[in-house]
């Protein structure tokens, strides 16, 4: 039988305690490139896969990954940010989906990505842009100028699976493998040539990763652990940011006013969104959450660490947002 062309590429994970190593760029490049082709056998996905958890994958791993799947965006692609949402949320709304929407407002351009709903009592973000009736892009649409260059687009979600339909598929092989691939990993680092990013995480010890990923992908990005693990400040506690702007790697905190808001919102229904972006419902906990995610979001856009004006661009954006925008 004719030796498989990710058999070297396996057994590089695979060779024992010893001898076992992580894959560099170029081999990461290599093997995710052939699994987007489908040139490879289930049971090398699936080695891959879980002997990069047991190595612990490293940030050339992630970012020769994320390199492979990046060439499916157009190399031109008019968006200022690139945001992912992969965790959903179960106990907060989207706040982050207003933050995205008040930068909107500001003048920039959102292209948020992510998964389908697959973990029951979350909502997953597709969700909130169906509630509001806002689009969700194919990867055609990406190479239409014509629809790229509309302003009434300038806030839309794109599938996954539109950039390659196994994305998604892989995405759901938790059930299956009992923990999770290094492709959620993954897919929070990609972004366009040229397009910043943000990326939100639930264990902390991985913020240091996706930083040095995007160094290596020479992306500009921030990275905190987001509420739920999205990217959204939670107000409650403090933030800790870590960022690769402009090839300059660093970390500031976000110190939170208290640790406990009474005016907190219950559920993550999604008429809370509306109801706050309207000046219906009244709350600091959202406020905060909202305006903060933004000026995180505004640093990466602008590649810049100067936080506190973001923060006072925000809150000025905020005072005259078009509240009639958002209407369920």
């Amino acid at each position: 039988m004719e030796k498989h062309d990710l058999a070297d590429y396996v057994r590089i994970l695979a060779r024992g305690k010893n001898a076992s190593r992580n894959m560099t760029l170029d081999e990461a490049y290599f093997t995710m490139s052939n699994m987007l082709q489908g040139n490879y056998r289930p049971e090398q996905l699936g080695a891959i896969f879980m002997l990069m958890r047991v190595l612990e994958e490293d940030s050339n791993e992630i970012a020769g990954f994320a390199k492979a799947i990046e060439e499916a965006f157009p190399a031109d692609l008019n968006v200022d940010l690139i945001w992912p949402s992969y965790a959903g949320k179960r106990r907060q709304p989207f706040w982050c989906f207003l933050s995205a929407l008040l930068l909107t407002q500001m003048g920039y351009r959102i292209l948020f990505h992510g998964t389908v709903a697959h973990t029951e009592g979350r909502m997953y973000l597709h969700q909130v842009f169906d509630y509001f009736g806002l689009p969700q892009v194919s990867r055609d649409m990406l190479f239409d100028s014509t629809a790229t260059a509309d302003n009434s687009n300038s806030l839309a979600y794109l599938p996954c699976s539109e950039l390659n339909p196994v994305l998604q598929q892989w995405l759901l092989l938790k059930s299956v493998l009992g923990v999770r691939s290094p492709i959620n990993s993954v897919l929070k680092t990609i972004s366009a040539s040229g397009v910043a990013n943000v990326q939100g995480v639930f264990h902390p010890n991985y913020k240091a990763l996706h930083r040095d990923a995007a160094r290596v992908l020479q992306h500009d990005a921030i990275i905190i652990k987001g509420e739920g693990g999205e990217f959204e400040v939670n107000p409650e506690r403090a933030c800790a940011v870590h960022y690769c702007l402009a090839g300059e790697l660093g970390e500031w905190t976000i110190d939170n006013d208290r640790s406990l808001f009474d005016d907190k919102p219950e559920g993550v229904e999604n008429g809370h969104l509306a109801a706050f972006w309207q000046g219906t419902l009244e709350s600091e906990y959202a406020y905060q959450a909202v305006i903060k995610t933004a000026a995180l979001a505004l640093c990466s856009i602008k590649k810049s660490s100067d936080y506190d004006a973001a923060l006072d661009e925000c809150a000025r954006a905020w005072e005259c947002r078009n509240q009639q925008q958002l209407m369920a």
